[in-house]
């Protein structure tokens, strides 16, 4: 199996409580793992975003299957002692379950989380197909004040690359 990373490459409906530091804007915050250089922050309860991923780095002629799809995180709570909550789920497909991530309170160390591979597109049968990777996008939503800074949310894509056809046989000869 081979994997590929998606990064953001857009956003839409992004509430004006959660802001961009160090970019212009969210998802350019949240392209690159470097934590304190750049990131988005919220702390306000419910408030939400959706960041837009498109144009797979893999072509499609090189994907036989696509096995999972699961989001990679990296964020911290600044708060001296509770954690930051936020929900992450897929707005494009829909039907996968939306995970709630518990960042850890620290004042300078972003922590790294990953959600569930999920095998399925739509949370239960329908396989991922190409269209899904140029389509997807995920939804963040904060839960309770406790402010978040969230440096990077890409989505990793686990997938079976094509078998290259043999051309040794050509017009019933070997070479």
């Amino acid at each position: 199996m081979a994997t590929m990373i998606l990064l953001p490459s857009g956003s839409s409906s992004v509430s004006s409580h959660w802001i961009p530091v160090g970019e212009a804007t969210v998802h350019e915050a949240l392209a690159s793992d470097d934590n304190a250089t750049s990131y988005a922050k919220c702390n306000d309860a419910s408030e939400s975003m959706i960041i837009e991923y498109a144009n797979p780095p893999v072509a499609e002629a090189n994907i036989d299957t696509i096995d999972s799809v699961r989001f990679l995180s990296s964020g911290k709570a600044v708060h001296r002692t509770d954690p930051s909550l936020v929900r992450i789920g897929y707005q494009v497909p829909s039907g996968n379950s939306v995970e709630q991530v518990s960042y850890d309170a620290h004042r300078t160390n972003f922590e790294t989380i990953n959600g569930t591979a999920r095998p399925y597109a739509d949370g239960s049968s329908a396989a991922w197909s190409y269209a899904n990777l140029e389509a997807l996008e995920l939804i963040v939503i904060k839960i309770l004040t406790i402010e978040v800074y969230l440096s990077y949310l890409a989505l990793q894509v686990t997938y079976t690359e094509a078998v290259a056809a043999d051309n040794a046989t050509f017009f019933g000869a070997n070479f």
